[in-house]
């Protein structure tokens, strides 16, 4: 198998090319070809099931309309005779016995004349009388022992149907065989108490199912009988297929069931009389289908060879116009895997290569994208670290020359200027922090202490503030100067703009096991709704150097995703004339135990 597997892939790609158009080619023909056959055989067969399956409905309907007639001529009868006082007669020679059989009889007489196909009416009562008209008695034996008898005395208000006439005390007087009829009874009550006072019988001729029967249009090869709620046989035609048919394949009405019966298929369902409790139950022979099969497996192979000799043609002249785009692509790749990312494949076609081709494009497209996104991050990234740089530059000069101004001070005594420049000093110190990155947040309320009283000495009793930090937040690492940016917007943007004197709020605190907040609000002129969304969408979205109005947010944005990725989040609140509350949240995975450069 490996073998062979190698020996095509060997092949050139024209010959590839051929043999698999043969055998894409081979697969729908045989699917179709095969599925036209199997659909074809299963139409067959669908149109022989509705047929039979509306043949045994028909059936079914039929016999139970015949049944529910003989019912009504049954009630018609009891209800004659119900207002006898059979249970007061006790002997023919009885005066009201002799009165009312005759008048019965005569009833019996005029149904079963203008009715052929009942054999006989009898009635017994309880006292062991009986009325018959066409219908004889054998022995002296009572009918109340009778099973017919009984089986009408246990469910007076039912009509119940026995197929079996077979050893009954009872025998019709025409030339019925036994196997020819089958029996319907019904209780005679009484109407005041339900009483049973004797059981009414017909016999019927099996003539009403075969007409049924013959009446609704079969197959040459279908058969119909029937059968009783036991499974017993009531009607069939002489053959030797029926009575090899198994009553476990009768259990399930809506599904057929497939048998194999002297060497020949047969398709067997049926449908039971909720009325009667009758089986109607059709064998359709599946020979008639497959009669067609083999005409159409012939022809099947004849287009099945005209076509292979078509694709073989079309195969051979469509390989070449595949394969030199796929050579053309090949080299393509090759320019691409040498550093090449220009290159462009050309295919105005819409078939599988050329779409091949315009991913290949795509894909380059994208690739060039995403390094020229690496070379902007990388730009924008040396870009903040030169403004950084250049922004340390000035402390290291500034701070030489406080202190010597701070010692000069303090040569004239001068304790105002000295606690200033002092404050100004600690202020670079911190800025400067020995070239360090990351400071604790001690050193950060240090720096904005020192920064603020500077603002306070400027400003006066316009700037106060208050600074409310959380002790054990005090040796967490954070981005070093990243709560002045916001504290000089809320002084120049916020108190600067109001009336009045203005305050400042700074706080730290741990809000959870897994977050640390520094927040900075003010009490000043605040923002409006628009504003508001546009800062919280430049802090915690990545943007460009060139979309953000501030240097100093987009410092803080850039430090805090450069120290924690993604995992920071920065809020904003603000109220036109009420104020404007700046909070920061960082994680809690920093102990301060190890300084990050």
């Amino acid at each position: 198998m490996k073998k062979a597997a190698r020996k095509l892939m060997n092949l050139k790609i024209r010959e590839k090319m051929v043999y698999s158009h043969i055998f894409i080619a081979l697969i729908p023909i045989l699917m179709i070809g095969m599925m036209g056959i199997y659909i074809s055989t299963g139409e067959a067969e669908k149109n022989v099931s509705q047929h039979t399956t509306q043949t045994i409905v028909q059936v079914r309907q039929m016999i139970d309309i015949y049944i529910n007639s003989i019912e009504k001529m049954a009630n018609m009868l009891i209800a004659s005779v119900e207002t006898t006082d059979f249970e007061l007669i006790h002997t023919e020679e009885d005066v009201r016995w002799i009165e009312e059989s005759g008048r019965i009889m005569e009833q019996f007489r005029n149904v079963a004349d203008s009715h052929k196909e009942i054999a006989g009416i009898f009635m017994a009562t309880e006292n062991d009388l009986w009325i018959s008209t066409g219908m004889t008695r054998i022995s002296r034996d009572p009918f109340v022992e009778e099973s017919w008898y009984c089986q009408a005395k246990e469910h007076p208000d039912e009509i119940q149907i026995i197929s079996n006439v077979t050893g009954r005390n009872i025998v019709t007087d025409a030339e019925y065989s036994i196997d020819n009829v089958f029996s319907v009874v019904k209780a005679v009550t009484d109407p005041d108490t339900g009483e049973v006072l004797g059981v009414l019988l017909f016999d019927i001729n099996h003539d009403i199912i075969s007409t049924a029967i013959r009446d609704v249009v079969m197959e040459e090869s279908g058969i119909v009988f029937v059968l009783d709620g036991e499974d017993h046989m009531v009607y069939t035609i002489p053959n030797d297929i029926v009575y090899r048919v198994k009553p476990e394949w009768l259990v399930n009405e809506g599904v057929p069931v497939n048998a194999r019966i002297l060497g020949k298929d047969y398709q067997i369902r049926y449908s039971e009389s909720g009325y009667t409790g009758w089986k109607i139950v059709s064998i359709y022979s599946y020979q008639e289908i497959r009669r067609g099969v083999n005409t159409m497996f012939s022809m099947f192979f004849m287009v099945l060879v005209i076509t292979l000799i078509l694709v073989l043609y079309i195969a051979v002249k469509m390989s070449a116009t595949i394969t030199r785009p796929i050579v053309e692509l090949a080299k393509l790749m090759k320019e691409t895997g040498g550093g090449n990312l220009s290159v462009r494949f050309a295919g105005d076609y819409k078939d599988e290569v050329s779409e091949l081709g315009r991913n290949f494009n795509l894909m380059l497209g994208r690739i060039q994208n995403l390094v020229d996104e690496v070379y902007k991050e990388q730009e924008n990234k040396r870009q903040v670290e030169l403004k950084v740089v250049q922004e340390q530059f000035k402390p290291h000069f500034l701070y030489n020359t406080l202190d010597t101004i701070g010692w000069m001070a303090r040569e004239h005594s001068a304790d105002d200027v000295v606690r200033l420049v002092d404050a100004l000093t600690n202020v670079f110190r911190v800025s400067l922090s020995k070239g360090k990155d990351y400071i604790t947040i001690k050193e950060e309320i240090l720096y904005i202490s020192n920064y603020l009283y500077i603002q306070r000495i400027r400003y006066g009793p316009r700037v106060n503030y208050e600074i409310d930090v959380d002790e054990i937040c005090s040796r967490t690492m954070v981005p070093k100067l990243i709560l002045q940016p916001l504290i000089e917007n809320a002084i120049y943007h916020g108190v600067k703009k109001k009336r009045g004197d203005g305050h400042l709020k700074i706080c730290v605190c741990r809000e959870d096991e897994q977050w640390i907040s520094l927040s900075v609000e003010d009490d000043g002129k605040g923002m409006p709704p628009e504003k508001v969304e546009e800062l919280i969408r430049i802090l915690n979205q990545p943007t460009q150097p060139e979309e953000n109005k501030s240097f100093g947010l987009f410092y803080i944005k850039e430090r805090l995703r450069l120290r924690y990725n993604d995992k920071f989040r920065v809020n904003v609140e603000s109220l036109e004339e009420t104020g404007t509350k700046f909070t920061i949240y960082i994680p809690t995975d920093d102990d301060g135990s190890e300084e990050i450069r």
